[in-house]
């Protein structure tokens, strides 16, 4: 049986990395949703199909699934098939965190499941749409966000940090699941893993005996 964590190690810096694109494609945005057409609109340009997997409350500090959500009957059930989709892949596979219609912030968040659920659903990415007192979590389905530059050594190595910092997961596992499922061929020399990116710049991370990170580019990290 898989955990959370072991999803959230393979797919969080793929996810992360469409992200990204996301950022490098509208820049500085604004945005507006329409929910009778299941489209967001960037920037008046930008216009992705979407699906709605869940809220989070700021309030109850609490998740809650879409397809457990009493509201959805102002969401058009199409929008909804990916959250349905992602509960039965979690009752497949026993992650709880997928079954349960609620879960605590502290031990899932939306970043977490949104981040998992993009890869599971073969999205382009992750939004958030931050609402007062909570936001609701978005995949959005469009070409064009994946046509954009995947990470170069710094927005990867921010992204990196940036995540080990917030959860807790395997370091190692995490960059070398990233590696494996981009195909970027890489080198392990007992602590030491160094690659080349599809930037042509040369990653080097090394790790401790538990798997976490003790220096990044040459630079020591305390973590």
């Amino acid at each position: 049986m898989s955990t959370l964590a072991d999803h959230l190690e393979q797919f969080a810096l793929l996810s992360l990395e469409k992200k990204d694109k996301l950022s490098l494609l509208i820049g500085e945005h604004t945005y507006c949703l329409d929910l009778d057409a299941g489209k967001v609109r960037f920037n008046d340009f930008l216009e992705t199909s979407f699906q709605v997997i869940g809220t989070e409350s700021d309030n109850t500090l609490i998740w809650l699934w879409a397809w457990a959500d009493e509201q959805t009957e102002d969401i058009p059930a199409h929008l909804l098939q990916a959250a349905r989709e992602l509960r039965d892949w979690g009752l497949k596979k026993g992650v709880q965190e997928f079954t349960l219609p609620s879960i605590d912030l502290h031990k899932a968040d939306g970043q977490v499941l949104s981040m998992i659920a993009c890869e599971l659903c073969n999205a382009n990415c992750y939004f958030q749409d931050v609402y007062e007192g909570g936001s609701a979590y978005l995949l959005l389905f469009d070409k064009r966000i994946d046509s954009q530059p995947p990470f170069d050594l710094l927005r990867l190595s921010r992204s990196f940090l940036d995540l080990i910092t917030r959860y807790e997961l395997d370091h190692r596992k995490t960059i070398l699941s990233y590696l494996r499922m981009k195909n970027l061929p890489f080198a392990e020399t007992g602590p030491l893993i160094t690659c080349e990116l599809d930037s042509k710049e040369r990653l080097s991370v090394e790790f401790d005996d538990a798997g976490r990170l003790t220096r990044l580019n040459g630079a020591t990290i305390s973590t």
